[in-house]
């Protein structure tokens, strides 16, 4: 079966930079969050106390050996 899921997903969680909001990424290893403004990449765990609906769909889709 063919699963296509999206490589990025704008959120509503800040920047803990610039208090922008951040994106959602992911490679073919693996899923992190991103400020464009920044330009900064930061890893998921300190995001998931505070995820929202955006970051839990985009999870969904993800395969865990990626997180």
């Amino acid at each position: 079966m063919f699963f296509r899921s999206s490589r990025e997903q704008q959120t509503t969680l800040p920047c803990p930079l610039c208090s922008d909001p951040m994106l959602i990424k992911r490679t073919c290893h693996e899923a992190y969050m991103y400020c464009a403004s920044c330009r900064r990449q930061f890893e998921l765990k300190g995001f998931i106390p505070q995820m929202d609906e955006a970051m839990e769909e985009f999870l969904e889709n993800l395969y865990s050996n990626r997180i």
